[in-house]
Parts: structure tokens; C-alpha cells; sequence
């Protein structure tokens, strides 16, 4: 089995327009066209078996409509994480629903919603999440759509680790993209999960092998960040790390399985 965590989808009457305006503005070539059924065509074709949609409001009163979208295209092959937008007035509530429709987790990202990932007022929205059972991803390190200060670093995200150690957390792109030596530092063999997406072709098979190994092959899942990566060639990555088939079949599909839970 092999599970994208990482993959990004727009309703149909809106993704032409979101794909083609970040495709312009930061030169980016899209694997599929933003729509579901564009990434189970890249699904088809790689053999990916379940992607998981990342989504995320920017906006407040864009929350619940983001969240029922989400809902409204889960099926065997596409799960969904939700959204909690930290100035949303009913986020307990929303919460509840995510975790009583099948959601499996929560995307945080701090550039997006304008907060710090270690701001104390988050400290409550995220035990809430943790308490309903569902994982956090974060969105860690840079992201070119921003400018610094960059809201989630590893350096913040070792803060929110020490007080929720133990909870299923997700650090998307290994932890921090281009923030390498930091996640060295500050998150490199911890009890957090890493995703790939969007970073093994940056970061070089030998220095991904070599984190991978540091930080425990069993907490590292594939992830691609599609439309922005495409699915087939990251696999092809992931199978050419100096690791185990063992090790490699863990990252791409057996570790995510066991932290979705897809066997109960």
C-alpha cells in the first residue's frame, strides 16, 4: 500500500484559477490539474492508493466551508485532514464535527493564519484536536508563498513538542524546509512524525537517507505536496534512499497506515 499524506485539491469551480495563479507567480509546473479527480488520475498512475487532502482556511468565515468540501469528497481513496482557523469563534464545535465525519487529523500553518506555531493561545485549539482523537500536521519551515518571519520553524515546533509530547504530531517537509540544520538541532530524533513532501529532491538522496536514518525510519511518511510534486517521481526518490526495503516500504505506505489507523 502507499499513502500520499501530503496532496492538495480545490473544488472544481475554483482550481483552475488557484493552480494557474501559483504556477505564475513562482514558475512551479503542476503534476494534475488541483481537481480530485485530477489527483486520482495521478493516483492511477502511480499506484498510490490513498492520498490524504491537506486543507487549510486562511480565512475564519471561510472555515466551514472548507471543512465541508473536505467532507463531501472522502471516500476509499482520498481522506481528508480539516481546518481549525485560530480566530474562528465555534473551533470546539467545529473540532467535534471534524472528528464525528472521518477527518483523521487538522492542518496547521502559521503563514497562512497569521500565527506563531508556539503562540500560547493555540495551546488550547491544539489539546482540543488531540483530545478528539485526531493528529495535527503542521506546515513547518519556509514556505515561498510568505516572507519572514516564517511562523512555524523547528526551533517553535520543539516548544509546542514539549508540551504535547506524546500526541500525534506531523512535521511536514522533514521537519522544515531549508531550515535543514535546524531540524538537525531541534527535531531530529523526536517523537514527531516527518513527511516528505516537497523535499527529498531538495534535500539530496544522501542527506535525506542520512536524516531518515538519525531520526528513526518509522516516523517518516511519504508525502509529495501534489499538484507541486508529482507522485510517481517522488516514489522514485523514496525507493532510491540508501534504506531497507523494509525501511522503504515503512515511508511509503506501512507508517501512515499505523498512525491513521486504517486497520480498526
Amino acid at each position: 500500500m502507499i499513502i500520499d499524506i501530503h496532496t492538495h485539491c480545490f473544488p472544481d469551480n475554483v482550481a483552475q484559477r488557484a493552480i494557474s495563479v501559483r504556477s505564475q507567480k513562482f514558475g512551479l509546473i503542476p503534476a494534475t490539474d488541483g481537481t480530485v479527480d485530477g489527483l486520482k488520475r495521478s493516483m492511477l498512475n502511480s499506484d498510490v492508493n490513498i492520498s490524504v487532502l491537506q486543507n487549510i482556511a486562511s480565512k475564519p468565515e471561510k472555515n466551514i466551508e472548507i471543512n465541508r468540501w473536505a467532507a463531501s469528497v472522502q471516500d476509499d481513496n482520498i481522506l481528508s485532514f480539516g481546518t481549525i482557523h485560530p480566530d474562528f469563534p465555534n473551533w470546539k464545535e467545529e473540532i467535534i464535527w471534524l472528528a464525528s465525519h472521518g477527518f483523521k487529523g487538522v492542518k496547521v500553518h502559521g503563514d497562512c493564519q497569521n500565527y506563531f506555531v508556539d503562540d500560547p493561545y493555540l495551546f488550547k485549539i491544539y489539546e482540543a484536536i488531540f483530545d478528539a482523537g485526531l493528529i495535527i500536521l503542521f506546515h513547518s519551515g519556509v514556505d515561498t508563498a510568505f516572507s519572514e518571519p516564517f511562523h512555524t520553524t523547528p526551533a517553535r515546533l520543539q516548544k509546542v513538542l514539549h508540551t504535547f509530547s506524546g500526541s500525534p504530531m506531523i512535521a511536514a517537509h522533514m521537519g522544515g524546509y531549508r531550515y535543514w540544520d535546524d531540524v538537525e538541532k531541534c527535531l531530529l530524533g523526536k517523537n514527531i512524525y516527518f513527511d516528505t513532501a516537497y523535499s527529498i529532491h531538495e534535500l539530496g538522496i544522501e542527506r535525506a537517507t542520512d536524516f531518515i536514518k538519525a531520526h528513526g525510519p518509522e516516523k517518516v511518511i511519504f508525502g509529495t505536496d501534489s499538484p507541486w510534486r508529482d507522485q510517481a517521481i517522488d516514489i522514485s526518490l523514496i525507493k532510491s534512499l540508501n534504506l531497507n526495503p523494509h525501511e522503504i516500504n515503512g515511508i511509503l505506505g506501512n507508517n501512515a497506515k499505523k498512525l491513521l489507523q486504517l486497520d480498526k
